[in-house]
């Protein structure tokens, strides 16, 4: 009995360990969108995708990071674009969260121009799109998990919906998200016919 209690002992507390060892060298992201319901109105009436982004964790002080596009036309991914590598100007996290807000908005009828205001300037980026008026800017599902500290995180995804099965006239965005496909697949699952993947990777 007493070797049992000792064994059981041992392994939790292995277990723990290797959790708070596993949560200590991971990252954390919490995405919000606007606050204010007049200013959500506003949003939402001149069609504006609106989210501030902060990704934090004990290894981003003193670090780079990559933000990155996917961009996807039906189930193929046919360009990948660096937004910023920060490591090109010498630029290291100065505390242990990056704080990020994205806006985006149709230029044209087939252009969406987004602006990212990120840790001390801004970029903005344009992109080319279907004509359709119906994209969204998405969080994807997996925005309370924790992720490994070197592995790239999708975070937000720019997307048309895909149409409802046995539903003529009839789109949705429900399923992308609710069932946690990977973005990268919406294409090949959900025949989404266009959609950019917004990814960010931590850089030593």
């Amino acid at each position: 009995m007493k070797i049992r209690i000792i064994l059981t002992t041992l392994f939790l507390s292995i277990l723990t360990n290797s959790t708070f060892s596993q949560q200590g060298d991971s990252l954390k992201i919490d995405i919000t969108g606007v606050e204010s319901t007049e200013l959500l109105d506003f949003y939402r009436f001149e069609n504006i995708n609106y989210f501030k982004i902060n990704i934090s964790g004990k290894e981003i002080k003193n670090k780079y990071f990559l933000l990155t596009s996917n961009e996807y036309w039906k189930d193929k991914k046919v360009k990948t674009d660096t937004i910023v590598y920060t490591k090109r100007f010498q630029l290291q996290n100065e505390i242990d969260t990056v704080k990020i807000r994205i806006m985006s908005k149709k230029e044209k009828s087939d252009t969406v121009k987004f602006q990212f205001h990120l840790p001390r300037f801004s970029i903005i980026k344009k992109f080319g799109t279907t004509n359709k008026d119906m994209y969204s800017l998405r969080v994807t599902s997996n925005r309370e998990k924790l992720f490994a500290k070197n592995a790239p995180i999708n975070f937000l995804v720019y997307s048309l919906p895909y149409k409802v099965p046995n539903s003529p006239g009839r789109f949705s965005y429900c399923a992308l998200t609710r069932e946690g496909t990977p973005p990268d697949e919406w294409g090949a699952k959900f025949g989404v016919e266009h959609y950019i993947v917004f990814k960010f990777t931590l850089i030593e």
